[in-house]
Protein backbone atom coordinates (compact mmCIF):
# COMPACT_ATOMS: atom_id res chain seq x y z
CA UNK A 1 0.00 0.00 0.00
CA UNK A 2 1.38 3.33 -1.12
CA UNK A 3 0.56 6.62 0.33
CA UNK A 4 2.25 8.59 -1.39
CA UNK A 5 -1.05 9.96 -3.29
CA UNK A 6 -2.14 11.51 -0.16
CA UNK A 7 -4.29 14.80 -1.05
CA UNK A 8 -5.05 17.96 1.41
CA UNK A 9 -8.64 17.90 0.06
CA UNK A 10 -11.41 17.10 2.48
CA UNK A 11 -14.21 15.24 1.39
CA UNK A 12 -17.75 16.16 2.48
CA UNK A 13 -20.51 13.42 1.49
CA UNK A 14 -24.14 14.16 2.35
CA UNK A 15 -26.11 11.01 2.52
CA UNK A 16 -30.18 12.39 2.00
CA UNK A 17 -33.30 10.32 1.25
CA UNK A 18 -35.23 9.45 -1.72
CA UNK A 19 -35.65 12.34 -3.46
CA UNK A 20 -37.30 13.26 -7.11
CA UNK A 21 -33.81 14.54 -8.07
CA UNK A 22 -30.45 14.40 -6.97
CA UNK A 23 -30.50 17.36 -5.02
CA UNK A 24 -34.25 17.59 -4.37
CA UNK A 25 -34.18 21.08 -5.84
CA UNK A 26 -36.52 20.18 -8.29
CA UNK A 27 -40.38 20.71 -9.01
CA UNK A 28 -42.46 23.69 -8.95
CA UNK A 29 -41.91 24.16 -5.08
CA UNK A 30 -39.11 23.14 -3.80
CA UNK A 31 -38.27 22.54 -0.08
CA UNK A 32 -36.09 25.58 0.96
CA UNK A 33 -34.24 23.89 3.34
CA UNK A 34 -32.34 22.00 0.28
CA UNK A 35 -32.72 24.93 -1.39
CA UNK A 36 -30.39 26.29 0.91
CA UNK A 37 -28.13 23.12 1.44
CA UNK A 38 -27.70 23.33 -1.92
CA UNK A 39 -26.45 26.77 -2.48
CA UNK A 40 -24.19 26.31 0.99
CA UNK A 41 -22.72 23.37 -0.69
CA UNK A 42 -22.60 25.18 -3.74
CA UNK A 43 -20.47 28.06 -1.57
CA UNK A 44 -17.88 26.08 0.48
CA UNK A 45 -16.89 24.20 -2.89
CA UNK A 46 -15.99 27.62 -3.89
CA UNK A 47 -14.14 28.86 -0.12
CA UNK A 48 -12.77 25.34 1.01
CA UNK A 49 -10.82 22.91 -0.85
CA UNK A 50 -13.32 20.55 -0.47
CA UNK A 51 -14.62 17.79 -2.79
CA UNK A 52 -18.62 17.31 -2.25
CA UNK A 53 -20.78 14.63 -2.86
CA UNK A 54 -24.28 13.85 -2.67
CA UNK A 55 -25.54 10.66 -2.04
CA UNK A 56 -29.34 10.02 -2.66
CA UNK A 57 -30.78 6.90 -1.81
CA UNK A 58 -32.75 6.91 -4.46
CA UNK A 59 -30.29 7.56 -7.30
CA UNK A 60 -26.67 6.57 -5.44
CA UNK A 61 -28.52 3.53 -3.73
CA UNK A 62 -24.60 2.20 -4.34
CA UNK A 63 -22.83 4.76 -2.41
CA UNK A 64 -25.11 3.60 0.82
CA UNK A 65 -24.52 -0.15 0.05
CA UNK A 66 -20.59 0.16 -0.34
CA UNK A 67 -20.48 2.12 2.50
CA UNK A 68 -20.92 -0.48 5.41
CA UNK A 69 -21.72 2.42 8.50
CA UNK A 70 -24.07 4.63 6.78
CA UNK A 71 -25.78 1.59 5.52
CA UNK A 72 -26.22 -0.07 9.04
CA UNK A 73 -27.13 3.06 10.55
CA UNK A 74 -30.11 3.41 7.88
CA UNK A 75 -31.33 0.07 8.35
CA UNK A 76 -31.26 0.67 12.01
CA UNK A 77 -32.54 3.78 12.40
CA UNK A 78 -34.71 3.96 9.06
CA UNK A 79 -34.57 7.14 6.88
CA UNK A 80 -34.90 9.47 9.28
CA UNK A 81 -31.49 9.25 10.31
CA UNK A 82 -30.89 11.60 7.04
CA UNK A 83 -29.11 13.14 6.40
CA UNK A 84 -25.65 12.10 7.28
CA UNK A 85 -23.14 14.20 6.79
CA UNK A 86 -19.34 12.84 6.55
CA UNK A 87 -16.44 14.47 6.67
CA UNK A 88 -13.33 13.10 5.78
CA UNK A 89 -14.99 9.47 6.57
CA UNK A 90 -16.54 10.91 9.91
CA UNK A 91 -19.76 11.54 10.73
CA UNK A 92 -20.34 14.67 12.19
CA UNK A 93 -24.21 15.19 11.50
CA UNK A 94 -27.26 13.11 11.41
CA UNK A 95 -30.48 14.04 11.13
CA UNK A 96 -31.10 17.22 9.55
CA UNK A 97 -29.74 19.56 7.14
CA UNK A 98 -26.49 21.51 8.38
CA UNK A 99 -26.66 24.99 7.98
CA UNK A 100 -23.68 26.75 5.74
CA UNK A 101 -21.88 28.24 9.08
CA UNK A 102 -22.26 24.49 10.87
CA UNK A 103 -20.63 22.54 7.69
CA UNK A 104 -17.87 25.93 7.63
CA UNK A 105 -16.88 25.09 11.58
CA UNK A 106 -16.73 21.44 10.38
CA UNK A 107 -14.56 21.83 7.54
CA UNK A 108 -12.33 24.12 9.41
CA UNK A 109 -12.12 21.52 12.36
CA UNK A 110 -10.87 19.19 9.37
CA UNK A 111 -8.63 21.54 7.79
CA UNK A 112 -6.82 21.90 10.95
CA UNK A 113 -6.73 18.72 12.54
CA UNK A 114 -3.35 16.93 12.73
CA UNK A 115 -2.73 14.94 9.85
CA UNK A 116 -2.09 11.34 10.56
CA UNK A 117 1.01 9.64 9.45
Amino acid sequence: MNDDHYSEMTELTLYEEAMCCSTGVCGPDPDDELVEVSAALDQLEDEFDVDVTRANMQHNIDQFLETQRIYDLVQENGPSILPIVVVDGDIVMKSEYPSYDELAAELDTARNAPQEA
